[in-house]
């Protein structure tokens, strides 16, 4: 598959420093390893991270690629009130850089973003209840998780900066009707939670369609699970989920980080 670029990987390269890059190819094998494992959204689901050396700019997916298209060079870069930074061929939807950089405005304890509406996470997002406690891999989420009206403007300006005060001080949000938020201290953490999160949606999704008695397990195991797994600065690029997806992503689709 041909990936559109912006310019030569060398030319963006000579651009950026190279924290910058690092988190690039960060940045671009965490949407490959996205598309490969969760059915998402065509061009309308992204992830982005707060650039280290330069905390007020982020980088996000362009507008018109598909996760699996993304690159180190085709990513864009915009400060925090939206204004692209890097001059680039590629634009950023409106709802990609209002959501992502009101949340990392809002929270500067927090510096990657994942947005994604997936069929398991928008079929849970539509239910009253929220999020059960049916797996292991839900149980991380005890508590944890804020919920967030949809009211069809969180697009705008306006609407992301209510989304993103929505989250208080959570790490991860179900939007009604709409789709998940994960946040993370890094890339590796938020793509890694973001997955568990896909998972347990999956397996309530999929618990509930049985049509059988649900087991829901105790309020203790929910909550050791969670003093466990369910909070920040868990998972970094050493963790070893990270480290497996990043040599699946050098196999598979090694142009991640033209």
């Amino acid at each position: 598959m041909n990936h559109p670029l912006p310019a030569s990987a060398a030319s963006v390269r000579d651009q950026v420093s190279p924290a910058e890059w690092r988190l690039r190819c960060e940045l671009a094998a965490a949407h490959r390893l996205v598309a490969h494992f969760v059915f998402v959204d065509l061009t309308y689901n992204h992830i982005s991270v707060r650039l280290t050396d330069a905390p007020t700019h982020f980088l996000v997916k362009p507008a018109n690629v598909f996760m699996e298209q993304v690159t180190a060079s085709n990513l864009v870069k915009y400060d925090l009130d939206g204004k692209q930074v890097l001059a680039s061929s590629y634009q950023a939807a409106p709802s990609a850089f209002n959501i992502h950089g009101a949340i990392l405005r809002e929270r500067p304890d927090l510096n990657a973003v994942v947005h994604t509406h997936s069929p398991a996470n928008m079929a849970v997002s539509a239910q009253k209840q929220g999020l059960l406690m049916l797996s292991q891999q839900a149980m991380r989420f005890h508590e944890q998780i804020a919920y967030y009206h949809y009211d069809g403007d969180d697009a705008t300006k306006e609407g992301a900066a209510r989304l993103a005060r929505a989250m208080g001080d959570k790490w991860l949000m179900l939007l009604h009707n709409h789709g998940a938020v994960v946040c993370g201290k890094t890339i590796p953490e938020a793509y890694i939670q973001h997955h568990f999160l896909e998972l347990a949606c999956r397996v309530q999704i999929g618990a509930q369609s049985g049509g059988a008695e649900l087991i829901t397990p105790s309020r203790e195991l929910c909550e050791e699970r969670v003093r466990m797994f369910g909070h920040l600065g868990q998972y970094d690029a050493t963790s070893r989920d990270w480290v497996a997806g990043l040599a699946l992503v050098e196999q598979k689709y090694p142009d991640y980080k033209l």
